[in-house]
């Protein structure tokens, strides 16, 4: 474990559940706060679950946060030098940033959320601005247009996924670089990254996880049951299906669109997410099939690795995609769901004392490269989850070691302005975050999509002559 980082100033944590409250015992381990310096807002009456926290002197605030109300929330618990971490579904990141941003305040969050009426009918919105690339493009428009490059530092959209794999993105390219022999010197820029990712030929790399994580308790009809956000899990189902889009992809899926403005860096398809899987591979759980759901490593690590001609051409992008299997319970969930029209069940569990066995697989696999494929992650296992952090599962563990890594970074770099995971270092980052994540594995595969491929399906849109097309990746449902 490193040495703990001391901070002086206040902690506002908004939003806490499952992640929060695993948080709550992560953070202490790698910053020295005392729990005064703690305030926590929630819509929820958190309470009784936060007493451990409030009889030390922590303060609980039980609050619906709204655009009106943000500032008059915020005003008597926070100032410069202050640290909040964003962690709820429903308040609107890039305003809730600005707010810290023009106050001095230091901002982390998990992901880039609109107001709860957007996410309650995300249909609202155009197709093309339902997308992670417009939250993103929104976001560095904002930062450009308002913030100052060295003002109280935001770190956007790092938790495990996004946040971690990205550093795991980094980890992984060194690895194949090195034992492919390339003479290369270390990485200092987003251009050394993206030629490194070049030099290797990496034509693919996906965010791969499994979850096999089982309940004692099994699910019911008209429950939901998870390992995370159920809320967060279904607003991703529903987004439209996003992939970055790779310089060597021959044609664009059935149905896919492109963006107008900005990098052009990724494609998606109007249609809920959860209709599509993407075929992947785990070192555990061999090949899966998982939910092909928007997230925004897909365009941040896209966009990041790429390189362009002299003349401000495409020359080099890989595809990135997330391929999502999560665990029975959930996935049965998830199709209840679906067959409700999206009406999630009154009755919702996030498993957790309950899980007898399993674990959370989560990594990065670049494929295409010299070694065909190489992957890099944590398979943190239940039992390692109860001896590393008591009372929590391996799926809240990671998210909270991905914001317990970007809080300090933040704390040690307080005034770097606004950030994205690539912008951070990654050695740094998973120094803090390592201790938390089990078992990490590094290690090559030769599996590629059509490695077992024997009866090709109606929809089969197989290229033999290129096992890295992203239809040869693609199930469409």
């Amino acid at each position: 474990m490193t040495a703990v980082v001391p901070f002086k100033g206040r902690l506002i944590l908004v939003g806490c559940g499952t992640v929060g409250n695993c948080l709550l015992d992560v953070l202490p381990k790698a910053l020295g706060f005392s729990w005064a310096q703690l305030h926590v807002i929630d819509a929820r009456d958190c309470a009784k679950a936060l007493t451990p926290f409030t009889d030390q002197g922590a303060t609980f605030h039980h609050h619906h946060m709204t655009l009106e109300n943000m500032a008059r929330t915020l005003d008597p618990i926070a100032s410069a030098g202050d640290l909040l971490i964003n962690l709820t579904i429903g308040v609107d990141s890039l305003d809730l940033a600005d707010w810290c941003h023009q106050n001095g305040v230091l901002y982390l969050d998990t992901a880039v959320e609109p107001w709860e009426e957007l996410v309650a009918d995300p249909f609202l919105q155009p197709p093309d601005e339902r997308t992670e690339y417009f939250s993103h493009q929104r976001a560095r428009k904002q930062a450009a247009e308002r913030w100052r490059p060295d003002g109280a530092t935001a770190v956007v959209a790092h938790g495990a996924n996004p946040g971690l794999v990205s550093h795991f993105a980094k980890a992984a390219l060194l690895e194949v670089a090195h034992k492919m022999g390339l003479d290369f010197a270390a990485p200092d820029s987003r251009q050394d990254w993206a030629v490194l990712a070049q030099a290797t030929g990496t034509k693919v790399i996906h965010i791969s996880e499994r979850d096999t994580q089982i309940s004692a308790v099994p699910k019911r009809p008209d429950e939901f049951v998870n390992t995370w956000s159920i809320p967060g899990f279904v607003e991703e189902s529903m987004m439209s299906m996003e992939i970055g889009w790779g310089s060597h992809e021959k044609s664009l899926p059935q149905g896919a669109m492109r963006q107008e403005k900005g990098p052009r860096n990724t494609i998606y398809v109007d249609r809920p997410a959860s209709s599509f899987l993407v075929r992947s591979w785990v070192p555990l759980g061999g090949q899966i099939a998982g939910l092909a759901l928007p997230h925004s490593e897909t365009v941040t690590i896209s966009d990041y690795l790429t390189v362009t001609d002299g003349e401000g051409g495409l020359a080099y992008r890989p595809t990135v995609a997330f391929s999502y299997l999560a665990c029975d319970g959930a996935l049965a969930s998830l199709h209840e769901t679906m067959m409700r029209d999206w009406a999630i069940p009154a009755r919702q569990r996030i498993m957790n004392s309950d899980i007898i066995e399993g674990r959370d697989e989560l990594g990065i696999l670049l494929l295409g490269h010299g070694l065909n494929g190489w992957w890099y992650g944590s398979q943190l296992s239940v039992a390692e989850a109860r001896t590393v952090v008591p009372g929590h599962n391996p799926t809240a563990i990671q998210v909270a070691a991905g914001v317990a890594g970007a809080a300090v970074w933040a704390v040690r770099n307080p005034n770097k302005g606004y950030c994205e995971a690539e912008d951070l270092p990654h050695e740094e980052v998973l120094e803090v975050a390592r201790p938390f994540l089990g078992t990490m594995a590094s290690l090559q595969t030769d599996w590629n999509p059509l490695s077992s491929r024997e009866i090709p399906g109606q929809s089969d849109q197989r290229d033999n002559n290129d096992p890295w097309q992203f239809g040869n990746f693609l199930i469409a449902r």
